[in-house]
């Protein structure tokens, strides 16, 4: 991707997300304001709807208790009809006539002060009951709802019933049913002796909750029972703790009553506005970004006409072409790379010429230094023959000697090799300690210790040789009064592969430790020319600081090299 294009893409990229995430955070804050504005409106409407039902609530609690404490027209009545029975012919006695006089007139005159008031109903008993319009289709089962009504809260206030269907015509109604209110007529004793009943009109409760709600809105009321007294969405009852998607809910509580109010707005109705005002602006952040685009594409492509020109130059330059120059022009950012990319191709000319004067006179030293080296293998061959003579001459003591030294050469051919199991390593020190037997360097005795399952490890090349060589020269004491021995140990432990090469000698101090630890090698002075630093190096070049090479030493008791190095199985190593 050329870089004109990159960066159109993130300064693309950059206005996008601010338009993104300016938009994200105004619609999250409007969706806030607007849940925040459904809730108020939802509970003002519910609040405002229940104040005015509650007037009408207190006022018919009102009426029902004036109605039940009028001694003269209601208590006294009633108690003289209480327990009155018919004649033997089946009607009713005078006493009765006069008595339903007094109710009838009282109940004729209180009906129609209120216009949510369709109808009142004096209850004394099943077969007593006098009513000013036949709302109730079945009264004997009236009186029995009323029967279960609890008797003790009747003395005191009303009780809503469940809404009834009722008889009388649509004119005097607004709705099919209306609801009982019912209030205990008391005597003196505080006995119930007979029932109030007011018929609230079902229609007024539509008006008042559900008439000024949005289309498509839910209102519910639910009595104590669970029982629907009104409901605008069919007779499942609506459940606030798991609401449908796209309504705000709101619920009251009329503890006087035990009905319970449930609103459910449609969101949609006040969000649609917001909507829309997304949409348009999107559009506007689109048009804008568009227009953004286009400008900055221009001007960029006007700062990277530049950056091509020198492109171009680094191309023919990437071709082999070193007599390209760029031209500079001004003292930006881009000049400045300009006359360093020309100054580094003078350069790289000037050192390309030199590498090859340097390569030539390279290529004569090894012309000469080949023709003066022994090839490995033509020593072994003549080592065999070596081998072969001294037995024929039946010089038994040189063969071994001759061996181990031709042992040795062939494990110094196969030195591009970096691993090698411990078991062809510790034959290769045999072999060093064989030939530095018959040399006569020393005369000690040397013990293994090593754990079978070891022997199949891979460890570094060479590494055993040059700590063992310094235990030769610097650690054995020499005394006659001791025999000189160095012990080697392998072991594992804690998933690692422990190496150790201990002698008896005259051991060392920290200084020396640190000493033998520190010094270069020179060739002529050992064996292969690897030193202790060397082995150590290695050892944490090829796995790392963890590992290495450590020594103890108790001046004269012991002296012990220890190597650290991880397990590395045949099969494993890469």
């Amino acid at each position: 991707m050329k870089i004109r294009d990159r960066m159109i893409l993130v300064v693309l990229a950059v206005v996008a997300a601010s338009g993104i995430l300016t938009t994200a955070v105004w619609y999250h804050t409007s969706s806030r304001m607007t849940d925040r504005y459904l809730t108020d409106i939802s509970k003002s409407t519910m609040q405002d709807a229940y104040n005015a039902f509650d007037y009408m609530l207190t006022d018919t609690s009102y009426m029902l208790t004036m109605i039940s404490l009028n001694e003269k027209n209601i208590i006294n009545p009633v108690r003289k009809l209480n327990g009155l029975g018919r004649r033997p012919d089946g009607q009713w006695n005078l006493e009765y006539l006069e008595n339903k006089r007094i109710i009838d007139d009282y109940i004729a005159g209180m009906n129609g002060h209120k216009y949510y008031i369709v109808g009142i109903t004096i209850v004394v008993d099943e077969d007593c009951i006098f009513d000013t319009f036949h709302l109730a289709q079945n009264q004997r089962e009236l009186y029995e709802e009323i029967c279960k009504l609890d008797q003790e809260t009747l003395k005191t206030k009303m009780i809503m019933m469940d809404p009834i269907h009722a008889e009388a015509s649509k004119s005097t109604i607004s709705s099919d049913y209306v609801v009982p209110a019912v209030r205990g007529i008391l005597d003196k004793k505080r006995n119930v002796i007979g029932y109030a009943v007011l018929y609230f009109d079902y229609g007024v409760i539509e008006q008042i909750f559900a008439a000024n709600l949005p289309e498509g809105s839910h209102f519910q009321v639910v009595n104590s029972n669970q029982a629907v007294i009104f409901s605008n969405c069919g007779d499942e009852l609506i459940h606030v703790d798991s609401p449908e998607k796209g309504f705000v809910y709101i619920e009251y509580e009329a503890a006087d009553i035990g009905w319970t109010f449930t609103m459910a707005l449609p969101s949609d109705f006040y969000l649609k506005s917001l909507r829309h005002s997304t949409v348009a602006t999107g559009i506007l952040m689109a048009v804008i970004l568009a227009a953004s685009v286009t400008v900055i594409a221009f001007l960029i492509s006007r700062i990277t006409s530049e950056i091509t020109n020198l492109r171009d130059s680094m191309h023919q330059v990437s071709a082999g072409n070193l007599n390209v120059a760029y031209r500079v022009r001004g003292k930006d950012e881009i000049a400045q790379m300009g006359e360093t990319f020309n100054h580094m191709v003078s350069r790289i000319d000037m050192l390309m010429k030199k590498v090859a004067e340097e390569e030539k006179e390279k290529r004569l030293v090894e012309i000469s230094f080949l023709e003066a080296q022994i090839n490995p293998h033509f020593v072994s061959n003549i080592l065999n023959n070596v081998t072969w003579m001294a037995k024929m001459q039946h010089a038994d003591n040189i063969v071994p000697l001759v061996q181990s030294l031709n042992s040795m050469l062939q494990n110094v051919m196969h030195q591009e090799e970096d691993m090698i199991l411990l078991k062809n390593e510790l034959l290769y020190v045999e072999n060093y300690l064989k030939i530095m037997e018959y040399s006569g360097s020393f005369d000690c005795e040397v013990e293994k210790e090593i754990a079978p399952e070891t022997e199949n490890l891979l460890v570094l090349r060479f590494i055993l040789q040059p700590i063992l060589e310094n235990a030769i020269n610097h650690g054995l004491a020499g005394s006659l009064s001791k025999q000189d021995r160095i012990t080697i140990r392998s072991y594992l432990e804690q998933g690692k592969l422990i190496l150790t090469i201990e002698d008896n000698g005259n051991g060392m101090t920290k200084e020396q430790i640190r000493q033998i630890m520190r010094e270069k090698t020179e060739r002529q002075k050992h064996f292969n020319g690897i030193g202790i630093p060397n082995v150590m190096e290695r050892i944490r070049l090829f796995f790392g600081e963890e590992y290495g090479l450590r020594y103890e030493s108790e001046v004269g008791k012991f002296t012990r090299a220890i190597f650290t190095l991880p397990v590395i199985r045949e099969e494993e190593q890469v």
